[in-house]
């Protein structure tokens, strides 16, 4: 978790997402769906950006391509400098899982392991033996403030403490991009104020952290807003002060 606080984006900053012509269709009841129509967007490493829109816009489609989780129909996609349309699944996987931390709405921590055995989880897939992977875990469970909780059971968690136990999964293996889907949509005001805080804390630290919500409050939290209507990107603008 430990970078300089300096990289976050700066006009000199790679692209670690680009996005050129990408269209997704998908089969539904004989009829083919268009959900993203021609989309071009390219985010830099240590951006913080919001994907807003409504329900059906395309939003977590976009999402789910730049996550690696789905392929484009047609178009390009560049993640950390790769093309994916040249990978494999396996690849893809390798990719998704040494690049990209996600964080979901419904937290998606599996009920059988305890909070620091889900946030080890991510690590067993990059080789760390178990005494690395539980260390660089309770670093993170420190960082959310959960190491009273570590030996509990999802099932034993607050909806705020699910999704702090969510987000330290997602940033435990260092990941260049945090990929959050209405991770504060399960959430009352005062406790999605706090993990909206820990995004801006995480992108402090140099890590592009990218939100897709459809409440205009969650992504005004950004410092990039893109609105997505119909499957095409209708705004892309930065919040004033922060354009590079």
């Amino acid at each position: 978790m430990e970078k300089n606080l300096e990289l976050t984006s700066s006009p000199h900053a790679p692209h670690i997402i680009m996005l050129e012509n990408v269209r997704k269709t998908y089969g539904m009841q004989g009829e083919a769906v268009q959900a993203l129509k021609g989309v071009s967007l390219t985010i830099k490493q240590g951006e913080y950006v919001s994907i807003m829109g409504p329900s059906g816009s395309g939003k977590s489609t976009c999402m789910n391509i730049i996550g690696c989780l789905d392929r484009p129909s047609a178009g390009t996609v560049l993640i950390n400098g790769q093309n994916t349309a040249q990978m494999n699944e396996r690849d893809l996987s390798r990719l998704r899982n040494e690049t990209v931390g996600f964080v979901f709405q419904q937290y998606h921590l599996l009920p059988s392991m305890t909070v620091l055995e889900n946030v080890m989880l991510p690590l067993r897939y990059q080789g760390l033996d178990t005494r690395k992977r539980r260390e660089l875990a309770l670093a993170v469970l420190e960082q959310v403030s959960l190491t009273d909780r570590m030996k509990h059971y999802p099932s034993e968690l607050s909806g705020g403490q699910k999704q702090r136990a969510a987000i330290a999964r997602a940033v435990a293996a260092n990941p260049k991009i945090v990929l959050a889907d209405e991770p504060t949509g399960a959430l009352d005001s005062d406790t999605g104020a706090l993990v909206l805080a820990m995004f801006a804390d995480i992108n402090r630290r140099g890590t592009t952290v990218i939100l897709i919500t459809h409440d205009s409050t969650v992504a005004a939290q950004a410092m990039r807003r893109v609105r997505i209507l119909d499957g095409s990107i209708a705004e892309d603008f930065f919040a004033e002060g922060n354009h590079d």
